[in-house]
């Protein structure tokens, strides 16, 4: 057998530390069996380290594994655990595309910290079995970008959908400014899409950058396509079978809220929301992709989403390591994670 440990990431919020280092082993052990690898227990241990997550695996881990696993979100430094119980340090290729800074930059009210972001989305690649060369990432109600800035940083094409036009004009603004500043080579065109009747429904922009020269001049550009309108016309926007993995963060209920379809004040519960977009979203998304959405357990229940999604045909991901995410942020917000596969 052999041995490895993750020093965690010290940088994690503090508020929810002990928290993350539990959960992220369950993130682990999604990444570890996506790619095949039969490891015992993935769990927190005492080996020297501040904060160690340890494993053992029956083959040794190759350098495409060890880059995969070091884009997990607890990650810091990986070991191997060598004789005598000596750490021996390993150095995977870079896992990301872009820096990781451009998902760190921006702070705001209501933003989903980007290391719980990176979480859902390696929840979904894990989850996902579309085998797709060059995968997808989308976020139905992407706010000001998190997920899409996370997807960019792993290399993955990233799609997204907001209604707050507001939003979507200052997401535009700042990834040209930091493609801009990083010297990066990229292109920016307008997007508009039109419905029945040549009716205009979204307004929007499309990215096609690289993190070189070369890259760019071979074809091997990232996108990123961002939209301004309602997440439940989202089929209207986007082709059909054409992203890999949604991940999302709905409305808490707390500092936001989700607009119903026939008024416009705030709901606390995003699940009416969501029976009215997820037949949209299910025709976006391909076989075999997968959805990924945290909630605040106070507004909203696992069962429910596990209701809602078995209704509309989805496999429900109710089994380890795809579930057991549950953790307080605050005494207003206690979240989850759900996580289920189209057929």
């Amino acid at each position: 057998m052999f041995q490895y440990a993750i020093l965690a990431n010290p940088g994690h919020n503090r508020i929810y530390f002990d928290t993350a280092v539990k959960i992220a082993c369950s993130e682990l052990k999604a990444i570890l069996d996506s790619m095949g690898l039969t490891v015992t227990e993935v769990t927190e241990k005492e080996i020297g380290l501040p904060a160690a997550l340890v494993f053992e695996s029956e083959q040794e881990l190759n350098e495409a594994q060890l880059t995969r696993i070091s884009a997990s979100s607890i990650y810091y430094a990986i070991f191997q655990v060598v004789e005598g119980g000596l750490l021996k340090p390993l150095q995977p290729t870079p896992f990301n595309t872009f820096p990781e800074s451009m998902s760190q930059i921006l702070r705001y009210t209501g933003k989903t910290n980007e290391q719980f972001t990176r979480l859902m989305v390696n929840l979904g690649l894990s989850a996902a079995a579309t085998n797709s060369e060059q995968k997808c990432l989308m976020d139905p109600m992407c706010g000001k970008g998190t997920t899409l800035y996370e997807g960019l940083i792993q290399g993955l094409d990233v799609m997204g959908v907001e209604i707050n036009a507001k939003w979507v004009q200052e997401t535009q603004t700042f990834i040209v400014k930091y493609m801009k500043n990083g010297r990066f080579k990229h292109k920016v065109t307008k997007e508009k899409r039109t419905g029945a009747g040549g009716k205009k429904v979204a307004d929007g922009f499309a990215l096609q950058a690289a993190h070189s020269k070369e890259a760019f001049a071979n074809d091997q550009a990232q996108s990123m396509k961002l939209y301004a309108a309602d997440t439940r016309i989202i089929n209207q926007i986007v082709k059909k079978n054409s992203c890999d993995v949604m991940v999302s963060d709905l409305p808490y209920g707390v500092q936001h809220g989700s607009k119903n379809a026939k008024d416009t004040k705030m709901a606390r519960s995003p699940l009416e929301l969501l029976e009215e977009a997820l037949p949209a979203w299910k025709q976006v998304l391909k076989p075999k992709g997968a959805i990924v959405l945290s909630f605040n357990e106070f507004t909203l229940k696992w069962k429910q989403l596990a209701e809602l999604f078995e209704s509309q045909g989805f496999k429900v991901m109710d089994e380890e390591p795809y579930i057991g995410y549950l953790h307080r942020v605050d005494q207003s917000i206690n979240r989850n994670i759900f996580i289920a596969v189209k057929p």
